[in-house]
């Protein structure tokens, strides 16, 4: 049994802070690549305990180094590499389930841990979450398991109520939202991949009984920036409708067709 796993830094147990963890100068950022390792290791061996017979991960948190240690990664994993942050490529119909591995809440979530991203499709908001579980379920693969924290765990499950989903830290203030530092209350690393192995064990029982993730056709997709400037480079692209000074929108009745 084939799978895909989408792996991030933010929603690993012990990354707290985002400018010394998650930045690539940062102090600590070498010690949070080795966690979301351990984490993925973890979740590997839990599918290969359910059935897994290949599995394929992308390391989401932007170009190399990125977010994963590719010296400490489990020998019966392989890795997307040199890819970037640009979604998860490679990620096909050949694929029987995609896993997520760390991942975080979507921008303006409140009682998140690091929560940022987001687009609109069709209305509804979406996160990094549901943007990887509908690239895979337009592929006909089902989202059957997510590790995070608790927002991200919320944030899947009302996506796919019946999807495996693993918390491993929580916000500690309701109103905390965005990459601002705020207390967080973490599992040890140690049980966070005990808890993920598990978890990822029984994720492999729901393949088959999870169907994919999928909006139906014609398909608007917003991004909104923080800044007009960014907005202003995505506004160049072909196909491009300006909303506002930080909205930039596209159509398309094909749904690969977006600026994913």
């Amino acid at each position: 049994m084939k799978i895909y796993v989408v792996c991030d830094i933010e929603g690993v147990a012990g990354v707290i802070d985002h400018r010394q963890q998650c930045w690539f100068d940062g102090p600590y950022y070498a010690q949070a690549r080795r966690l979301a390792t351990l984490e993925l290791n973890a979740l590997v061996e839990g599918a290969l305990e359910g059935g897994a017979t290949d599995i394929v991960a992308w390391d989401g948190h932007g170009p190399f180094p990125g977010g994963l240690d590719v010296e400490l990664l489990h020998p019966e994993c392989r890795l997307v590499m040199g890819a970037g942050g640009g979604g998860p490529v490679g990620l096909d119909d050949s694929y029987d389930a995609l896993f997520q591995c760390g991942l975080h809440a979507m921008a303006g979530t409140a009682g998140a841990v690091m929560a940022h991203g987001g687009w609109r499709l069709n209305g509804r908001p979406l996160g990094e979450i549901g943007m990887n579980g509908l690239t895979a379920g337009m592929c006909g693969v089902p989202c059957v398991f997510i590790s995070g924290d608790e927002a991200a765990a919320l944030e899947a499950r009302a996506l796919v109520p019946d999807i495996e989903v693993v918390v491993v830290k929580q916000a500690l203030l309701a109103d905390v939202a965005g990459l601002s530092p705020a207390p967080a209350l973490s599992l040890a690393p140690e049980k966070a991949c005990q808890v993920i192995r598990e978890g990822a064990r029984r994720a492999m029982g729901r393949v088959g009984s999870i169907p994919p993730l999928r909006f139906e056709p014609p398909y608007t997709l917003e991004w909104q920036f923080s800044e007009a400037q960014a907005a202003d480079e995505m506004a160049a692209r072909p196909g491009a409708i300006r909303v506002d000074a930080t909205t930039v929108a596209f159509e398309s009745d094909a749904f690969f067709e977006l600026p994913l």
